[in-house]
């Protein structure tokens, strides 16, 4: 039985490899003040010239290829001109991903430094063995480790600062107490069509609203139903979650603090009549089931929320 993979040639850090390592923690770190993941990259030739540096830049110019090992390869081979980087080494401060390996493959890279390992998409030995594997033309030797120290700090410090930046956020943010339900009836869907009156931009939302002093999300959720469709309903209760959320609406962004429920037609099924609610109300629809991934994808939380109850009424067979 032939071998596939081997283990990747480990080769011990020296004293030049944390000179490159450090000037790829300060490129990580620039990344990093702009709000991009601080990874930074340095691609050295044989003979210790820099051919090409990167941050990070995913955030900045919305690219899933953003990486900075991507963007130093392509640096080198443009000033090359050529996509043979044979024997150059690329630093880089955290173990390069499946799709930063598989373009280091097939540059024809001599050697690969890093500092930090990536346990939840590491393709060099994390979770993958990209650069050893036999089946490809080539292998990349490796030297992991190098300031690892150092490249994980600094990661760290930045997922940390990120949280505590969206709690504050959240805590300074006033959020208004909502209620909306999903209503389902032989496997369809109630809802309306809406129009925002700022934007232009149509919807269907699960009838829902506003908690007013001293009543209850059910309770409001009920109010709000028949309000908005002209259908008695019952919220089963026990299905009740709470999702704070952002959502933009008529030109501004409204903060939700919403409790979601499954409920169920409290009267016999009639079609929908005409509703006269808001301006921006176009009308009373139930729709198939099936349809819930697409029609309430405009937001995520919503679309969670309906998702998670479709479940629901699905293992209860409503």
């Amino acid at each position: 039985m032939s071998t596939e993979f081997s283990s990747p040639t480990i080769q011990l850090a020296s004293k030049l490899d944390e000179k490159w390592m450090k000037k790829a923690l300060k490129l990580a770190a620039k990344a990093g003040n702009k709000g991009e993941v601080p990874v930074g990259a340095v691609l050295v030739s044989p003979s210790g010239e820099v051919l090409a540096q990167a941050s990070n830049v995913r955030e900045t110019l919305a690219t899933t290829l953003g990486h900075a090992e991507l963007l130093a390869i392509h640096r080198a081979s443009k000033k090359l001109q050529s996509w043979r980087l044979e024997d150059c080494t690329l630093y880089v401060t955290l173990e390069p991903c499946v799709m930063c390996a598989g373009a280091i493959q097939q540059a024809r890279l001599g050697r690969v430094v890093y500092g930090a390992t990536d346990a939840k998409a590491g393709g060099v030995e994390s979770l993958y063995n990209i650069l050893a594997d036999t089946r490809l033309n080539h292998q990349v030797q490796v030297t992991r480790g190098v300031l690892a120290a150092e490249c994980s700090k600094l990661l760290t410090d930045f997922f940390q600062h990120r949280r505590d930046e969206i709690k504050k956020e959240k805590s300074e943010k006033i959020y208004r107490p909502r209620a909306s339900v999903i209503v389902v009836h032989k496997n369809k869907v109630l809802g309306f069509n809406a129009v925002d009156p700022h934007s232009g931009q149509k919807y269907f939302f699960m009838p829902g609203g506003g908690v007013e002093t001293g009543e209850s999300a059910a309770v409001a959720a009920q109010r709000e139903t028949l309000e908005e469709t002209g259908y008695k309903i019952r919220v089963l209760e026990e299905t009740e979650f709470r999702r704070k959320y952002d959502f933009p609406w008529n030109g501004k962004i409204n903060h939700c603090d919403t409790v979601f429920f499954l409920g169920v037609l409290d009267e016999e099924w009639h079609a929908p009549s005409e509703v006269q609610d808001a301006d921006y109300h176009r009308g009373v629809q139930w729709i198939e089931g099936k349809n819930v991934d697409k029609v309430f994808a405009y937001n995520k939380d919503i679309l969670w929320a309906a998702q998670k109850l479709m479940k629901v009424a699905r293992k209860q067979r409503l």
